[in-house]
């Protein structure tokens, strides 16, 4: 006799615990004013435009693949590419970046391996390219153009070696060819050592 009273209870405490959390619930949402609350997209803009931002400015990088050899004569993607930054370098605020080298030769080495930097010839690069920009009507050419490491990490050989046989790979199965080379401020470009020629 005392256990069924206890039963019959049980869904009459439920439903009120039901109705108290739901007044409770209501009572939350009264509190936030609608106007307060951000559209969609708000917060997460900000770091969209930043990654756009930073691959703007990796367009303004003139990595070593542009000169020939180990000089400061550009090559005609590099030609194409100095043609392009003078352009927008009116509009825009980014540096002008010449990627430091690292194929030159040391005089003291035994065996003459073109694997070193050279500053000598960095701020050679830099002397040309100023000259070239200045002759494009870039009045601030010189204040605006530095040598200093390219803004993307190059691609390893290997790394090169298995991008270009996967865009093979997906063209053949109805991809988009090479996985991401190229592509106007995409800030990877195409050649090894980072935002290669073909920038643009």
């Amino acid at each position: 006799m005392s256990i069924q009273p206890k039963i019959a209870s049980l869904p009459a405490i439920a439903l009120a615990a039901i109705l108290v959390s739901g007044c409770q619930h209501k009572q939350h949402h009264a509190q936030i004013p609608y106007d307060s609350v951000a559209p969609l997209g708000t917060i997460s803009d900000d770091i969209w435009q930043k990654q756009e931002e930073n691959g703007e400015a990796s367009d303004f990088v003139i990595v070593e693949s542009e000169f020939v050899g180990a000089t400061a004569k550009l090559n005609a993607a590099g030609e194409d590419h100095i043609k392009q930054i003078a352009v927008r370098m009116i509009s825009t605020p980014f540096p002008v970046v010449v990627q430091p080298s690292s194929m030159s030769v040391k005089e003291s080495d035994e065996y003459k391996y073109p694997i070193h930097g050279n500053d000598d010839l960095d701020m050679h690069r830099r002397n040309v390219i100023v000259k070239m920009l200045q002759a494009m009507n870039v009045q601030d050419a010189d204040e605006r153009v530095v040598v200093a490491p390219a803004f993307t990490p190059g691609f390893e050989g290997f790394e090169a070696y298995r991008t270009y046989n996967n865009g093979f790979r997906n063209r053949n199965n109805g991809g988009g060819g090479y996985g991401g080379f190229g592509g106007f401020g995409s800030g990877f470009g195409g050649g090894i050592g980072g935002g290669g020629a073909g920038i643009f």
